[in-house]
């Protein structure tokens, strides 16, 4: 019998990756058709997360490596995890197609002119953020870690931001 609490984070990877084919073949089964990244592809992201993971002590050997065999339980939730955030991210950026009149483009473009006044108007760290949530990352989460301003000083800035907003437009019909 071994001691997983000594094993160094390559080791564990190593043992995960005797399973490779399982986990591939797993990732192949959750995946849509006509999916922009191979199993393959998912599979290393997750061997590259939980190698993140390990080294900054937020998952311990103990969790990936039970009795000497990987758990299947950690492995098959982080490639559900890497799935749904990829086709998340891919729903957003897809066009949608519809019957819309010249009339009511016309409209929509007044309508988000009027939007970009407001936004002009807002304080600057107001108006950064809430350009960048809504023009680049759309996801607060992800914006927060790629400022590294904390998810909740982010979600209630572009909070305030939306309220300001609908109240001044809706003052303004």
């Amino acid at each position: 019998k071994f001691n997983i609490s000594k094993m160094s984070d390559d080791e564990i990877l190593n043992r995960l990756y005797r399973k490779h084919t399982s986990w591939v073949l797993m990732a192949e089964r959750m995946m849509p058709l006509y999916y922009s990244m191979t199993a393959e592809d998912v599979v290393q992201e997750v061997y590259l997360k939980i190698y993140q993971e390990l080294g900054s002590k937020k998952l311990k050997s103990t969790t990936i490596i039970v009795d000497g065999q990987p758990n299947y339980a950690i492995v098959y939730l982080r490639i559900r995890n890497i799935i749904a955030d990829m086709m998340r991210s891919e729903k957003s950026s897809t066009p949608l197609t519809t019957d819309i009149e010249d009339k009511e483009v016309e409209s929509a473009a007044e309508f988000y002119e009027k939007i970009d006044g407001v936004v002009e108007n807002f304080q600057w760290f107001h108006k950064k953020l809430f350009k960048l949530y809504s023009k680049e990352f759309r996801s607060i989460r992800k914006l927060s870690n790629a400022t590294k301003i904390s998810y909740k000083t982010v979600f209630k800035t572009v909070k305030e931001c939306k309220e300001e907003i609908r109240k001044q437009i809706k003052n303004e019909k």
